[in-house]
């Protein structure tokens, strides 16, 4: 079976899963750019995501990802310069 180069492409994209407003695990992250329990901004490479919310956390990471816990009250994708 031939495989497919959308399916290859999208496996070596960041990968970001919200559970409710209180987690976000975000895979292929880069680097922490910003972190106070207000905002948490993460670099993806060529992107970024920034979480707004209160007592806002990482759970864990490592190379792989990080887990953001606490109250999220918004999500900002953005490009880097």
């Amino acid at each position: 079976m031939k495989e497919r180069d959308d399916i290859i492409s999208y496996t070596s994209q960041p990968h970001i899963e919200i559970v409710g407003n209180t987690e976000c695990v975000v895979d292929g992250l880069k680097g922490i750019l910003e972190y106070t329990k207000d905002k948490i901004k993460i670099d993806l490479g060529k992107y970024s995501v920034t979480f707004f919310g209160d007592e806002l956390y990482i759970n864990s990471f490592s190379h792989e990802g990080a887990v953001v816990d606490g109250t999220i009250i918004s999500v900002e994708f953005g490009a880097n310069d």
